[in-house]
């Protein structure tokens, strides 16, 4: 999946090279054929050749045997292919555009300002390998935006701390314990659904939640972080950073305003 990605991501750069120079022109279907025709653009405009041709030939190859072959990449393969990809988006996006490759995020397109922070710090933190406050941030700003799509999708519970009341089957009240497991499953039930809502992966959600924890904000500006992973590692943090940037993105794709989700700025 890894290698097909990186593959995407090359083929999408050449579309939109393609695109960029003649925009009545329609992209060819076959991947060398593609470069070819960036190719000839490229140089009819007075840019540089296509860079790393083959590296990215290289690249497809890898992919068109893991796709079709079921002939799959080692940890090696899967290495150099995402450094060719790296490379090669660096050089081209330089050359074309006049833009640093490394500075390109998808926060840019997030329009929650308050989020949009938290997603942005993070992204500096992992730069600056502090990969604890990396998925602070990041998960910070993903816990938000959350709460504040919630109600508008789900509803909410009340604020309770025993529960809610059951019945038993001789109409008498239900133990204390097992209005607490009741209430408690409702709570599960509410959040599934409002992961399902937003089109939210739930492994990968579980993936996240194993490394980060819980996420509180409390009444006096703080926010608590219990149960996070005590040893983050850089693979840790890039994916939490990587998950919570997109999922916001998701988000706000599906809802719109995230502080006035489907365009109503209340749901209570």
């Amino acid at each position: 999946m890894a290698v097909i990605g990186f593959d995407l991501a090359v083929e999408t750069i050449l579309r939109a090279i393609i695109g960029s120079l003649d925009a009545m022109k329609s992209p060819a279907d076959g991947f060398q054929a593609l470069i070819q025709q960036a190719d000839s653009l490229l140089k009819k405009e007075g840019y540089s050749s296509i860079p790393d041709k083959s590296n990215i030939q290289y690249l497809h190859s890898i992919r068109n045997d893991a796709q079709h072959k079921a002939k799959y990449p080692n940890e090696s393969d899967v290495s150099d292919c995402r450094t060719y990809t790296r490379d090669f988006l660096r050089k081209v996006n330089r050359e074309v555009w006049a833009i640093d490759f490394d500075t390109i995020s998808l926060t840019d397109i997030i329009e929650n300002q308050e989020i949009q922070k938290y997603l942005v710090t993070a992204e500096l933190n992992l730069k600056q390998d502090n990969y604890q406050e990396a998925v602070r941030n990041s998960s910070s700003g993903l816990t938000l935006a959350l709460k504040r799509v919630e109600n508008a999708i789900v509803g909410s519970l009340p604020s309770v701390t025993d529960g809610i009341v059951l019945i038993d089957q001789f109409g008498k009240q239900a133990s204390q314990s097992n209005c607490k497991q009741a209430y408690r499953a409702f709570e599960k039930m509410q959040d599934i659904l409002l992961y399902v809502a937003l089109g939210m992966n739930y492994s990968d959600y579980m993936r996240y939640k194993q490394i980060v924890g819980d996420v509180y904000f409390t009444f006096s500006g703080t926010t608590l972080y219990p149960n996070m992973k005590v040893d983050i590692n850089a693979s840790d943090a890039e994916f939490v950073v990587a998950y919570c940037v997109d999922t916001v993105v998701q988000i706000e794709n599906i809802v719109g305003s995230i502080d006035a989700p489907f365009g109503k700025k209340s749901w209570f």
